[in-house]
């Protein structure tokens, strides 16, 4: 008699990824890392009125973009370590950027110094953010 099992391999076997083959995947915390990381250090987001005296909006989006990079990369980073925690550490700080970018948005709302970024914009990445965020909180607590 020959019989060939239709169980998949068990989750210590070769090829099958540490967690249970869902996967670990960089991509996302990557990408994430690099648009905050290029808005928040490199693009050069004016901090300072024309008169140079520093306008508080300005700078709580800039260090929002720079906090939620530094987050984004080292989610990057466990993501290529194979850590389990690494859609954790992610989703909890998508919801951070998502919440403090809410917030700077209602702020730029009801403050004279708009932000060099357009609301529409920067709603549409909350919601996207958000919604991401959202989904992987709810895979990496399952």
């Amino acid at each position: 008699m020959n019989q060939t099992s239709p169980n998949p391999a068990p989750p210590s076997a070769p090829g099958r990824a540490p967690d249970g083959g869902r996967g670990l995947d960089a991509f996302g915390p990557l990408i994430s890392a690099l648009l905050f990381a290029y808005y928040g250090f490199v693009a050069g987001l004016a901090t300072h009125g024309s008169a140079g005296e520093p306008i508080a909006l300005w700078i709580a989006f800039v260090w929002v973009l720079r906090i939620g990079a530094i987050i984004f990369a080292i989610s990057t980073a466990l993501a290529f370590l194979r850590n389990p925690k690494t859609d954790l550490l992610y989703g909890a700080g998508g919801l951070f950027a998502t919440a403090a970018l809410a917030g700077v948005f209602v702020w730029d709302l009801v403050d004279p110094n708009s932000l060099a970024v357009s609301p529409v914009i920067l709603l549409i990445l909350i919601v996207w953010n958000g919604y991401a965020s959202i989904q992987t909180l709810r895979d990496a607590l399952r």
